[in-house]
């Protein structure tokens, strides 16, 4: 109860300080929370504030070149069933997490979101999905209106209808996806666009056009920067240098982000969320992961508890070093040098 208290404060206070995050004095303040306070309050409530990123099936319409999941192999035990999903959210909410963020694969496909969008309520904790939108229709919308969803994020990755959908694979994909965030506009649902900056679209200013077209819907927008990991494993090129991480920053407004709402100004650092021990990720195996494309294993909440298995990642060598970064760590040969022997790219998600 006491957790749940500090969580829905947390919540309210963030509405409120959202003005104050490009300021010195609170950037200050908040290294000062995640390197000390939250410390601290985690002596008492083990994972007090932490965002579980939770994938629901590795199953998808789609075929992009950039998948995350694009090379986690099936394992035979199968994907986590209806009863351990639940199991794991009420091991969430007791142990002082504060959200749930449904993910994949494709998450709109699990037949159960809505059941677990309105379990998470239930427990306290914010719920939000991604989706690359086939499936938010009217019906599935106003589904996971009901249950109480806080936040869908619909990817796009072209303001061009023919090219998002030849990189997806699927013909009608981008109509779908634009079709979706209308119908969240409408029906006053949290809605952001979700991105990914590349090498290509900063150039040709296609990322701009994306950020225009979300203004021009009425949503905002969270992007990531292109990720060396899963299907770009091997693909060096995708790595942004500098420069082009400062034309990125450049274009960071209230209404855009960079991974978090937090750093949505050109003067806050990068700071990994994973590596601030804000957030880690749940495969569809159940395997504990610094993140999604971050693929150090730590453990598996079908063999251990949930509680054993982050304080074990989170004292390890990797979390000690910290988010010393301007980009995502993935992109740092120094920190993949150091930390490779973590890392296991056969189960990237």
């Amino acid at each position: 109860m006491l957790s749940r208290i500090l969580n829905q404060v947390t919540f309210r206070l963030r509405s409120v300080t959202k003005r104050f995050y490009g300021t010195a004095w609170f950037i200050g303040f908040t290294a000062f929370y995640f390197r000390t306070v939250l410390p601290f309050i985690r002596k008492f409530t083990p994972l007090y504030g932490v965002t579980a990123i939770l994938s629901l099936s590795y199953r998808c319409q789609c075929s992009c070149p950039h998948c995350g999941a694009g090379k986690y192999p099936k394992q035979a035990e199968g994907e986590l069933s209806p009863a351990e999903i639940l199991k794991f959210m009420d091991d969430l909410a007791r142990l002082g997490g504060a959200c749930v963020h449904f993910f994949g694969g494709e998450p709109l496909l699990a037949p159960h979101l809505a059941e677990y969008v309105a379990r998470a309520k239930a427990l306290g904790l914010m719920a939000t999905v991604d989706t690359n939108g086939l499936l938010l229709d009217e019906p599935m919308a106003l589904g996971l209106k009901e249950a109480g969803i806080d936040l869908i994020r619909v990817s796009l990755d072209s303001p061009r209808e023919e090219e998002h959908d030849a990189h997806r694979g699927i013909k009608g994909c981008w109509r779908k996806a634009t079709e979706g965030i209308r119908l969240c506009v409408r029906h006053g649902i949290p809605c952001f666009m979700s991105l990914y900056a590349t090498k290509e679209n900063l150039a040709s200013g296609d990322f701009e056009k994306l950020i225009a077209l979300a203004r021009e819907l009425g949503v905002g927008v969270r992007f990531l920067s292109a990720i060396q990991s899963g299907r770009w494993k091997e693909n060096g090129e995708v790595r942004l240098s500098e420069p082009e991480i400062a034309k990125l920053r450049g274009l960071l407004a209230p209404d855009v982000c960079w991974e978090t709402e937090f750093l949505s100004h050109k003067s806050v650092p990068f700071w990994c969320n994973s590596m601030l021990g804000n957030k880690f990720d749940v495969s569809a195996y159940g395997e504990v992961l610094a993140c999604a494309y971050l693929p150090a294993g730590f453990g598996n909440i079908r063999k251990e508890p949930l509680e054993t298995i982050v304080k074990r990642m989170w004292s390890s060598g990797m979390f000690k070093e910290g988010s010393r970064h301007f980009d995502c760590p993935m992109n740092d040969a120094d920190f993949i040098k150091r930390h490779g022997h973590l890392l296991n790219t056969d189960r990237t998600c």
